[in-house]
């Protein structure tokens, strides 16, 4: 066996010296190219990294600040009520109409202070407003739409409807104040969010209290009022139970 040894070790270096040779400049070439793939691997694995820290800051703050909640949107819900009107399938108004109740209100502050980080202060001083207002008026925010815009003219003196609120023994008040909103307001958007591109908003004020009353209106025991929109192209009733 000995007299072979000599033979492999020659055949064993031959063929090692053949593939150096023939990758000899190529292993350079193999090693620049895996030092840019490792550079490369390195970035992107950087890059992961920090969107990873990012999204997930971002995230967390999402949930401390932005973070929805559904307490006033079920109330916005309940005393919001609905109704289109149609004439021979033809479309006259689409009416959306929320009460501002106390209870409203009172939902109203609290999405307004979560939202803006108020203070308890900051909290009470527009909880305090609200409630003079309540004490003060019958506010109902409206959304409205109507296939020709010169109908859509609720804030007009000379508008084409007329509105009025309706308790369950008859009595009638007439509106002291109806104020159009600014359509790209996004405290209305957010806050009203069944006001559509289409439709435009207002503010309608009635009286607390009767000519010469001393109970307010609605009584302290009426168990609904009707809020009636009604004009020459249609008519909307809307009513909403007090007793809730």
């Amino acid at each position: 066996m000995s007299q072979y040894l000599p033979k492999k070790i020659f055949w064993e270096d031959k063929v090692r010296k053949r593939k150096e040779g023939v990758m000899g400049h190529g292993s350079w070439v193999w090693s620049q190219e895996s030092k840019h793939q490792t550079k490369s691997f390195l970035l992107i694995t950087v890059c992961c990294l920090l969107f990873t820290i990012f999204t997930g800051c971002a995230s967390k703050n999402k949930e401390v600040i932005k973070k929805p909640t559904r307490d006033y949107f079920i109330i916005l819900n309940k005393w919001t009520k609905s109704q289109k009107v149609y004439d021979n399938l033809e479309t006259k108004l689409y009416v959306y109409a929320t009460y501002k109740s106390w209870q409203w209100r009172e939902a109203y502050v609290d999405e307004y202070a979560r939202r803006y980080m108020l203070d308890d202060s900051q909290k009470a001083s527009i909880l305090k407003s609200e409630k003079e207002l309540d004490e003060r008026i019958n506010e109902f925010f409206l959304s409205v739409y109507t296939p020709e815009l010169k109908w859509n003219d609720f804030d007009k003196k000379d508008s084409i409807w007329s509105i009025y609120l309706e308790d369950e023994k008859g009595d009638r008040v007439l509106p002291i104040e109806i104020t159009r909103v600014e359509e790209n307001n996004p405290l209305v958007r957010e806050f009203f969010p069944h006001m559509d591109l289409w439709s435009y908003g207002y503010t309608v004020k009635f009286p607390k209290y009767l000519p010469m009353g001393q109970e307010p209106f609605p009584s302290t025991t009426s168990k609904s009022i009707k809020l009636t929109i009604t004009g020459a192209v249609g008519k909307s009733q809307l009513e909403w139970k007090l007793a809730q």
